[in-house]
C-alpha cells in the first residue's frame, strides 16, 4: 500500500511538470507502485535514477534543439507504450525475484535500466547540438536524430549512461562491486548498441511527402507519409523494449560464460 501511495503521487507530479501524459502516468503508477511495493528502496532506485535523469535531458534537448522534434514520433512526454517499452521487462522481472534467485534477478534487471539509460542519453544528449551523425552500419553520414545514427557525443553519452545505472545500485550489490559494475555496464552498453542496430536495419522511417523530410512519424505535415525502409510495426517503442531484453540477455550470457 505504502508502495502504491508513493507511485501515485510520483505519477501526479509527473504528469503535472510534464514528464509523462496522461496515460504514461496510469502505467507509472502500476508499474511503480508493483517496484515500489515489492522491491522496495533497493530496486526503486535505479529505475527512479533512469527516470528523473531522463526526463529532465528531454526537457533541455527539447530546449536547445526543436526540430529534432520533426524527426522523432513522440514528443519529450513519454506515454504508456514507452514507460511499458523501457520499465515493462523491470515489472516482469521483480515479480520473479519473489520466487526463485532474487540477487541474480535484480543484477539483471539493472542492466536492463542501465540499457534503456544509455539509449535515452544518447538519444537526448547527442541531439542537443549539431553534431556529425553516421550510420551503426554504414558509417555514412545520416540526418541528426535519424534511427540508428551515432555520433562521438551520443555513443560517450551511452556509455555514460549505462554506467550511472549500476553506480545509483553499488549499496544493494552482492557480488563483487567491480564486477558488478562492469558487468551491468557493459551489458547496457551492448544493449544500447542493440538497439542502434536494430533502427538502423529495421525500424520504419518515413518521408514526408509535403516537405520530404525523413521522420519516424506515420504522420507528418497533416498528412501520412510514405514508408521508405524498414517496417511499419518495428517503431520506436518497440526498438526500446528490444534494447531493455537485449541488457537481460548481455547479463545472462555473462553470467553463463563468466560466473559473474
Amino acid at each position: 500500500m505504502i508502495g502504491y501511495a508513493l507511485a501515485l503521487i510520483a505519477a501526479i507530479i509527473s504528469n503535472r511538470v510534464k514528464f509523462l501524459t496522461i496515460s504514461g502516468s496510469i502505467a507509472q503508477f502500476f508499474l511503480a507502485g508493483m517496484i515500489f511495493g515489492l522491491g522496495g528502496i533497493k530496486w526503486t532506485v535505479p529505475i527512479l535514477t533512469f527516470f528523473l535523469t531522463s526526463s529532465i535531458l528531454s526537457k533541455i534537448r527539447k530546449r536547445k534543439n526543436i526540430l529534432a522534434e520533426n524527426y522523432f514520433e513522440k514528443s519529450d512526454e513519454r506515454d504508456y507504450l514507452q514507460v511499458l517499452a523501457n520499465g515493462g521487462i523491470g515489472g516482469v522481472l521483480i515479480i520473479i525475484a519473489q520466487f526463485y534467485r532474487p540477487e541474480l534477478l535484480f543484477s539483471i534487471y539493472v542492466s536492463s535500466i542501465s540499457a534503456v539509460c544509455a539509449d535515452t542519453w544518447a538519444t537526448e544528449i547527442g541531439n542537443i547540438n549539431k553534431q556529425v551523425t553516421v550510420n551503426i552500419l554504414s558509417f555514412r553520414k545520416v540526418g541528426q536524430g535519424t534511427s540508428g545514427g551515432i555520433s562521438i557525443l551520443g555513443t560517450t553519452s551511452a556509455v555514460i549512461g549505462a554506467v550511472i545505472i549500476p553506480l545509483s545500485s553499488l549499496s544493494w550489490a552482492s557480488s563483487n562491486l567491480v564486477y558488478f559494475i562492469v558487468f551491468t555496464s557493459t551489458s547496457g552498453f551492448l544493449g544500447n548498441l542493440a538497439d542502434s542496430i536494430l533502427g538502423a536495419s529495421f525500424q520504419a522511417q518515413f518521408k514526408c511527402d509535403i516537405c520530404n523530410k525523413i521522420t519516424e512519424k506515420k504522420k507528418h505535415c497533416g498528412k501520412m507519409a510514405t514508408i521508405k525502409k524498414g517496417y511499419s510495426w518495428i517503431n520506436n517503442d518497440f526498438v526500446n523494449f528490444a534494447a531493455s531484453i537485449s541488457g537481460c540477455i548481455f547479463y545472462i550470457l555473462f553470467n553463463v560464460l563468466l560466473k559473474v
